[in-house]
């Protein structure tokens, strides 16, 4: 690297790691480095990027500002640098973004072994249901359940989210098991708020119910206790339901109709300067969920 972007290097280390003694270990480098190198580039860019307490570290404005394009810079540098052999192993720090099911159901023994192989790499994960704003919240990129709304975004489809409607016995004891979707109607159904279909569900051959009930909720974690808890019916996700249905505890509604399954996709911010590591974890991703059976593309 040259040196400015040595320089550079070290800035976005210690604003992603949040303090000067982080970044130093992250890059394997002694602090005083670190902010020799910081300063140095305060001081040819003429401006003040950081404002330093001894118990924060703030981008100013000019720093924030600056963060974003050095980031892209140094993602090009890596780029521009593997394409000739000159980087032997993607390094640096992944920000992404999962929902929580998704993540502790079926996406962390993945990225455990992609850390595990990928030794450079480090990973901040933002758990949460909704759709994040990639840009704005500093992301690499985003795994996704359900139709994109906004077609601007660069997608990749990697996989299938299998989904199975559920209830506990004691509800299905008290208020009859159905069988056929028509008979949801009569039902208590838990809706799923963040989906625009939260009031209208869909089973095999586009049989479609409009259902109702006496809770709705915006987490699939709050389904499951909500079912767990005698409420009523809810439909999510195979593997956000596994252990309870093997142990007893819930129960399959309408086993011989399946719900519609919904896309995972892989969302990046932009087609440009994609660094080598997210890269590498797109792959490592497909890869994985199309070995996963509950994961796998249709």
């Amino acid at each position: 690297m040259t040196e400015i972007s040595t320089w550079m290097r070290s800035f976005v280390a210690v604003a992603d790691a949040g303090s000067f003694s982080a970044a130093a270990m992250r890059l394997e480098a002694s602090q005083s480095t670190i902010s020799k190198h910081v300063a140095a580039l305060e001081l040819h860019l003429r401006s003040r990027l950081m404002q330093r307490t001894t118990r924060s570290l703030i981008l100013t404005d000019e720093g924030a500002t600056f963060y974003e394009s050095a980031r892209l810079a140094l993602a090009a540098i890596e780029e521009a640098e593997a394409a000739v052999g000159r980087v032997s192993e993607a390094r640096g720090i992944l920000r992404i973004t999962a929902p929580l099911s998704l993540v502790e159901g079926r996406l962390m023994p993945i990225l455990s072994r992609f850390l595990t192989e990928n030794p450079g790499i480090e990973i901040d994960v933002k758990l949460s249901d909704h759709a994040l704003n990639l840009i704005a919240d500093n992301l690499d990129l985003a795994v996704r359940i359900g139709q994109l709304s906004d077609t601007r975004l660069v997608a990749r489809r990697i996989g299938t989210a299998r989904r199975v409607a559920v209830a506990s016995p004691a509800y299905l004891d008290a208020r009859g098991r159905p069988r056929h979707p028509n008979d949801l109607m009569a039902h208590n159904c838990i809706g799923y708020s963040l989906n625009s279909s939260g009031q209208q569900w869909t089973f095999g051959d586009n049989i479609s119910v409009a259902i109702s009930g006496t809770m709705r909720a915006d987490s699939p974690n709050a389904l499951r206790a909500a079912v767990l808890a005698d409420i009523g019916i809810a439909v999510n996700a195979i593997w956000l339901f596994e252990r309870e249905l093997a142990e007893g505890l819930l129960e399959t509604v309408l086993p011989d109709y399946a719900p519609q399954p919904m896309p995972i996709s892989i969302i990046l911010p932009s087609v440009r300067h994609v660094a080598a590591r997210t890269r590498v974890l797109v792959e490592y991703l497909t890869n994985a969920f199309a070995a996963d059976p509950l994961l796998a593309l249709d």
